[in-house]
C-alpha cells in the first residue's frame, strides 16, 4: 500500500471515530461539563501515547523542539476554547459551517509553513469541499456580530493544528507529537475539570468510549500527516460530515434533504479532486507532485 492511501484511510478512520466520539459527548453532554469532557480527552491522549511507546517508556518525552510542541499543545487548548465560545455564542448551525472552513486554512498554513506547493486543483479542492459542508449545515448568519469573526478566525487555529503535525514529524516521532498535544490540554483544563466535581452515574457507561474515540481519532490523523503532504489531506477532514449523516440515516432513519444530498457530494468531490483521483488539466496539477 502506498503512503497516500494509507494516509486516506486513516483520515476516514479519523472521521469515522470523531463522528461516533461526537455522538457519545451529545449524550452525555448535558450531564458532564465542557471542561470535564475536555480534560478526560487530554489525559487520555496521553496515556495513549505512553502506550504507544512500548519499551521504550517515557523516550517520548525526548524532543528537540521542545518550545514548538510545547505551543503546539497551546494551539489545541485554545482551539477547544474556540469552539466552545462558538456553540455558546452562535447558533449551532453557523457555528458547525464555519468550523469546516479549516480545509482552506490547511491548504494557506502548508505554503507559509510547509513551504508545500498547493496547486490550483486543491485550493478548488478545499473551496468545494466548505461549499459542501454549508449546504449540509446550512448556516443562517443571522445578525452577524464580532463573534462570528472570532470564531472564523479562531478556527484556524485547528488548520494549524493539522499543519504543525507534519512540520514536528521531522525530527519528532508520532508517538513524541501525540503526548505533547495532548499535555498541554490536560494540564490547562485539570484546574477547571477539578472543580466540577465527579461525573455523573449515568455518564459512568459511556467514558471508555470517551477514552478510547477521539485520542485514537487525533492520532490517526497525526500519522496521516507523515505519509501524506496535509493540502492534499485538508478535505478529509469534511468526512465527519458525511459519516455523521449515513449515521443518522442507519440508526435513527433520519434521511438528508436533497441540499444536505448535494452537499455530501461535493464533499466526496473535493477528496477525489485533492487526492488526485479525477483527472484534472495538467496546467490545474502543477505542484501536485512536489507537494505530495
Amino acid at each position: 500500500m502506498n503512503g497516500k492511501r494509507f494516509a486516506i484511510r486513516l483520515m476516514v478512520m479519523q472521521s469515522t471515530l470523531f463522528a461516533a466520539e461526537t455522538m457519545v459527548v451529545h449524550h452525555i453532554g448535558a450531564v458532564m461539563s465542557v471542561l470535564q469532557l475536555a480534560f478526560i480527552r487530554a489525559a487520555a491522549g496521553v496515556i495513549l501515547a505512553l502506550l504507544l511507546t512500548g519499551h521504550t517508556g517515557f523516550a517520548v518525552l525526548r524532543t528537540r523542539q521542545l518550545p514548538l510542541q510545547l505551543a503546539r499543545g497551546a494551539v489545541a487548548a485554545a482551539y477547544l476554547w474556540v469552539m466552545m465560545f462558538s456553540f455558546a455564542h452562535l447558533p449551532i448551525a453557523d457555528a458547525t459551517a464555519i468550523s469546516h472552513t479549516q480545509a482552506a486554512y490547511i491548504a494557506a498554513f502548508s505554503v507559509l509553513i510547509l513551504g508545500e506547493a498547493v496547486s490550483p486543483v486543491r485550493w478548488a479542492a478545499a473551496m468545494i469541499g466548505i461549499a459542501g459542508a454549508l449546504l449540509i449545515a446550512k448556516p443562517s448568519f443571522a445578525g452577524w456580530n464580532t463573534a462570528y469573526l472570532v470564531v472564523l478566525g479562531g478556527t484556524g487555529l485547528n488548520g494549524l493544528s493539522f499543519v504543525l503535525n507534519r512540520y514536528l514529524q521531522r525530527e519528532d516521532s508520532e508517538t513524541t507529537t501525540m503526548f505533547y498535544t495532548s499535555l498541554v490540554p490536560a494540564f490547562a483544563y485539570a484546574p477547571a475539570a477539578a472543580f466540577s466535581g465527579l461525573p455523573a452515574a449515568n455518564a459512568l457507561p459511556w467514558l471508555p468510549l470517551l477514552l478510547f474515540l477521539g485520542p485514537v481519532g487525533v492520532y490517526c490523523g497525526i500519522v496521516a500527516v507523515r505519509y501524506a503532504s496535509a493540502a492534499m489531506l485538508g478535505p478529509y477532514t469534511l468526512l465527519r460530515l458525511i459519516i455523521g449523516i449515513l449515521g443518522g440515516a442507519v440508526l435513527f432513519g433520519e434521511l438528508p434533504d436533497k441540499l444536505g444530498a448535494f452537499g455530501a457530494m461535493l464533499i466526496v468531490l473535493s477528496c477525489l479532486l485533492s487526492s488526485g483521483a479525477l483527472q484534472v488539466p495538467s496546467t490545474w496539477r502543477r505542484g501536485v507532485a512536489a507537494a505530495d
